[in-house]
């Protein structure tokens, strides 16, 4: 696929470099689902992220393929990091959605994402994902993903002061 934009204009390459390492690092940079998952990146560029995962026995169903959620996890984790050395630090990308297409089943063996930023406002970003399952696409998904701006000063967000419906509640 084409690239219709370029990002290196706002990216932030030491950001980019510090992801990588943590994730393939001993002491880690992955906590929650990531980790257990053990997703590492392999390659954070300007508006493009590239992560993997190993499909081990663990993660399989009784059908001997993997969960959907392993692959929609993956796909989760890759849609914001292609966005967060694009956006100014402390911005916080938070998913909104996204869609997958499942197109075949994952099996044992390395499971790969490739997200890629199409469009960026200040607010939202919409970005693209493709999985591929040794070199198999496996998966397509589009995501849209919410962008918090950095706090300034002592500021604080409470939810309880906040406006009925300013909060993404009732």
């Amino acid at each position: 696929m084409t690239e219709t934009t370029d990002w290196t204009d706002r990216f932030d390459e030491e950001l980019a470099r510090e992801m990588v390492r943590l994730s393939q690092s001993p002491e880690g940079g992955n906590a929650g689902l990531p980790g257990y998952l053990d997703i590492r990146f392999s390659e954070v560029g300007p508006g493009r992220c590239v992560a993997e995962l190993d499909v081990g026995e663990h993660l399989l169903n009784p059908f001997g393929a993997a969960h959907g959620a392993v692959l929609a996890a993956l796909v989760d984790h890759v849609l914001g990091s292609a966005v967060f050395p694009i956006v100014p630090r402390g911005t916080w990308p938070a998913t909104l959605e996204f869609k997958i297409n499942y197109l075949a089943p994952t099996r044992p063996g390395i499971l790969r994402a490739t997200s890629r930023v199409l469009s960026l406002s200040k607010k939202t970003a919409v970005v693209t994902v493709d999985c591929e399952n040794d070199g198999r696409l496996v998966g397509t998904a589009l995501g849209t993903i919410a962008l918090t701006p950095p706090k300034t000063g002592g500021e604080r967000i409470d939810a309880r002061a906040a406006p009925r419906g300013e909060n993404g509640g009732a």
